[in-house]
């Protein structure tokens, strides 16, 4: 039978007609509940209608259940739609929407301290002399974390002054879950932060770590639990130490895999100059294979930002080795998470 009798419209959103005559058809709309009489439903594309009667295109194939979508073909009935700690983005929401959930239990946003130290730094926007720095850690910190989508931040800055460094810190310790400071942690006269940290009974679990860039890296946790991540102020040093340990560890923190790491194969012979774990500035590409390749940026040091701009992530050489292979597999770290 290619030609049906039009028995009525099916709008959406309204009860399904009852029609009972053998050889009738309904125009139905998107999204509208199917009639118990009918089993298949035409595209309007392949239909003319002549004198109420629908006539199906001859080259048109029609089988039962054709763009009908059966209630619960989706997701059965008790199926999980949502995992715990998921990421509410757009299409989890959207999920919550259509089966009319408008509240979800969530996890609060880590709001985090980033602090910066130092006498020499001056803010964005301030007259420099000639014997000062511009401030720019705090701000690249910012971004690196925001861009997560799952914090709250704010900057501070606090001088080399133990009295003023203790009490800031100590009121920003007892506001934010997360602290993150930027220098002086190190052994210069005026690197105070792990004697303030330890004044504050914010308990030492490392101090210094056997890696390049970022050697005198510093971790501990106040008598609340919080975290404390006092990284090297050298801006190099100081990224490398939040990709690598700070945001693996804010991920975790609310249930999600660190997300940072991959794989990749150097695209050339490198040598390091130490024995400690170092942190290799890349450009990566991948072939129509999928491998990764990583290729190494020339970085005139832990202070040159200006290069850091330049590459799209770093590897990390495994400690003990002094030359790499073309083709060998080292772990991979994006700035863009």
């Amino acid at each position: 039978v290619r030609q049906f009798r039009i028995a009525g419209v099916q709008p959406a959103g309204q009860k399904a007609l009852a029609v009972k005559r053998a050889g009738c058809c309904v125009e139905i709309m998107t999204g509208a509940v199917v009639p118990a009489a009918f089993d298949a439903v035409i595209p309007v594309e392949q239909i003319k209608i002549v004198n109420k009667v629908a006539v199906v295109s001859p080259h048109w194939k029609v089988c039962k259940g054709d763009h009908i979508r059966r209630q619960g073909s989706d997701c059965k009935k008790g199926a999980t739609l949502l995992k715990v700690c998921s990421v509410l983005g757009p299409q989890q929401i959207g999920i919550a929407a259509s089966v009319g959930r408008s509240k979800l239990k969530v996890t609060a946003r880590p709001r985090i301290a980033i602090i910066s130290t130092g006498d020499e730094l001056v803010d964005i926007g301030v007259s420099m002399k000639p014997f000062q720095t511009r401030l720019s850690n705090s701000y690249a910190l910012e971004a690196a974390f925001l861009q997560t989508g799952f914090c709250e931040t704010e900057i501070f800055h606090i001088k080399d002054n133990l009295k003023e460094m203790c009490g800031r810190l100590a009121q920003i310790l007892k506001k934010f879950d997360v602290i993150v400071l930027s220098g002086g942690v190190s052994m210069g006269k005026f690197d105070y932060v792990p004697q303030v940290l330890k004044k504050l009974k914010v308990r030492v679990l490392f101090h210094k770590v056997t890696q390049k860039p970022g050697k005198p890296f510093w971790f501990g946790k106040s008598q609340e639990g919080k975290p404390v991540f006092a990284l090297p102020g050298n801006p190099v040093s100081t990224q490398v130490c939040a990709y690598r340990y700070v945001l693996p560890y804010l991920r975790k923190s609310i249930g999600l895999r660190s997300g940072l790491t991959e794989l990749a194969v150097l695209s050339q012979v490198f040598e390091v100059k130490t024995d400690l774990t170092y942190f290799l500035p890349i450009q990566f590409d991948s072939n129509a294979q999928g491998k990764v390749w990583a290729k190494p940026v020339t970085i005139g040091g832990s202070g040159d930002f200006a290069a850091l701009a330049k590459s799209q992530g770093f590897v990390e050489l495994a400690a003990g080795k002094r030359k790499f292979p073309k083709g060998s597999l080292v772990k991979l770290f994006c700035w863009k998470t």
